[in-house]
């Protein structure tokens, strides 16, 4: 047993002396441990190493890559796989043709520049104004969100998407489909129909710097809303509560106020709102939607923001507001929506808003 361990590790037993013969087992047991130790030390040694060895490459296979990311092996399989099922040429499905959805291809290198009909779709170098990687981030119940069927893209894909962009969005040797780009060129370097709410936003907008997307990821994280622009590339934004473990309050409203400039959009479901809080909206002077459903607003708060001029759609549902509070509802000129589902307004106060505020749609 004790040779074949010897051997076993490249070791020639010492039994031999030099002058050719050999000792006594008996006589030599002392000698025999020792050269046992010595080759279990050695045992030793060699497990240590390997287990270092296996460590080291077990972790560093977790370890994030900082290379180039490759879109051919990488972006593409994300692509081909979630999203060329809705963006790809026009075929024909049971006698119809199919078109891409909004006009985006994502089938050749051209088509994902040319972006779709509303315009680019990528940012290069900015992921966070690319519309192609923020839908992908955004919540799943959100009906902007991509995919829109399946599961959402897994964290790592996320990431892959968010790094290709960063890194200057490069397809490497991959063209894809070319068909068509000619044609898409041409037809969307013609003039076309504007829809008045487009030109409504970009004339509410106009003179606006942008906010530094570190201010704006502060106060999210400060807040617990998502904050984001109105549509790529715009600098007015919106802010909307996203979950209902989220809580809604005055501290909310206030780390609002480096925004109030921005914000055109603010949702605000079932927020704790105090009169200070409701002043605070009320200089959001360029706010368009406000929802306040289910939220603590009561009839003194709506003065607080019958100033604002350019607001389209006030949500008022759910909440405390009766036939006292009423009228500083008629300031707001512009408003073409107003919810007052389960309120404590009466009918007959209901019939009354209708008839003053002909241009706006009430509900109930």
């Amino acid at each position: 047993a004790l040779l074949g361990i010897f051997y076993s590790f490249g070791q020639k037993p010492n039994f031999e002396l030099k002058y050719g013969f050999f000792w006594n087992f008996s006589s030599s047991c002392s000698f025999i441990l020792l050269e046992l130790n010595s080759i279990m030390n050695k045992l030793k040694n060699m497990i240590k190493l390997s287990r270092c060895s296996f460590c080291l490459l077990f972790v560093t296979s977790f370890l994030p890559s900082h290379g180039v990311v490759d879109f051919e092996k990488q972006v593409w399989p994300i692509l081909e796989n979630r999203c060329i099922e809705c963006h790809k040429s026009p075929y024909e499905q049971a006698g119809r043709v199919k078109n891409p959805k909004a006009g985006l291809r994502l089938d050749g290198a051209a088509h994902i520049m040319l972006g779709s009909d509303d315009g680019p779709v990528i940012k290069v170098d900015h992921p966070s104004q690319s519309s192609l990687y923020i839908r992908v981030t955004l919540p799943y119940e959100d009906d902007e969100h991509m995919p829109p069927k399946g599961e959402p893209l897994s964290d790592k894909q996320k990431e892959i998407l968010r790094k290709w962009i960063a890194q200057g969005v490069d397809f490497g040797a991959w063209v894809g489909a070319t068909d068509g780009v000619d044609e898409v060129k041409k037809e969307r370097a013609k003039e076309k129909y504007v829809p008045a709410h487009i030109i409504f936003y970009n004339n509410l907008g106009n003179g606006l710097s942008p906010i530094s997307e570190t201010l704006i990821q502060k106060i999210s994280k400060e807040t617990g809303l998502l904050i984001r622009p109105i549509g790529v590339g715009h600098h007015l934004l919106e802010a909307r509560r996203v979950s209902t473990g989220i809580e809604v309050n005055e501290d909310t409203i206030i780390a609002l106020n480096p925004l109030k400039e921005h914000l055109a959009k603010l949702d605000l479901y079932g927020a704790e709102l105090t009169d200070k809080s409701l002043s605070e909206i009320g200089l959001f002077q360029r706010l368009t939607h406000l929802n306040l459903r289910k939220s603590s607003i009561e009839d003194s708060g709506l003065k607080k923001i019958s100033g604002l001029s350019n607001l389209l759609t006030l949500n008022l549902s759910e909440t405390n507001i009766t036939d006292y509070g009423i009228h500083p509802l008629l300031k707001i000129k512009s408003l073409q929506n107003l919810h007052l589902w389960e309120t404590g307004i009466s009918n007959v106060r209901l019939k009354f808003l209708k008839n003053r505020l002909k241009e706006a749609k009430i509900t109930p």
